[in-house]
């Protein structure tokens, strides 16, 4: 068998490599330790999920469809704004709700597609996020910004 010395992987070199091993190990675990938790890359302690709410509640603008029989729906981000992406359309939302409400109503209803909704409406809810996984989706509170009749050709 070789003598190691010879390879170049002698007693200086593997000294090192544990060193850097232990040091890389450290850094890995350092957000772990670190208070107050932050987030940042490329190393996180992930503080949105490793820490609690300050309340479980959240409010939402968001638009619905209504039923003849007067039972809502949500509508998609593509038919309430447009736009695939969730978290735009909850943007775009927020900003019609405050801007014009009304005129978000309508463009809003000229997209839905339908024929059992007769009506959408732009709303503000709040909802209890731990009961809304644990019992129903229903809102604690709703504040209707603007109601518009779905146009019909």
């Amino acid at each position: 068998m070789p003598d190691p010395s010879t390879l170049g992987i002698g007693p200086p070199r593997r000294l090192r490599a544990y060193a850097l091993s232990l040091g890389f190990l450290a850094l890995m675990a350092w957000p772990v330790v670190r208070h107050p938790p932050r987030d940042s890359f490329p190393l996180s302690d992930f503080p949105m999920f490793s820490h609690g709410r300050p309340n479980p509640f959240m409010r939402l603008t968001h638009a619905l469809g209504v039923r003849a029989d007067g039972g809502r729906v949500p509508l998609s981000p593509l038919v309430a704004t447009g736009n695939r992406e969730v978290l735009q359309a909850m943007v775009l939302l927020e900003m019609a709700a405050a801007r014009d409400p009304a005129r978000g109503c309508r463009e809003i209803a000229g997209r839905v597609r339908d024929p059992a909704l007769v009506a959408v409406e732009l709303v503000t809810s709040e909802f209890d996020a731990v009961r809304y996984f644990l019992e129903a989706p229903r809102p604690l509170t709703r504040q209707v910004h603007a109601r518009c009749p779905v146009p019909r050709s």
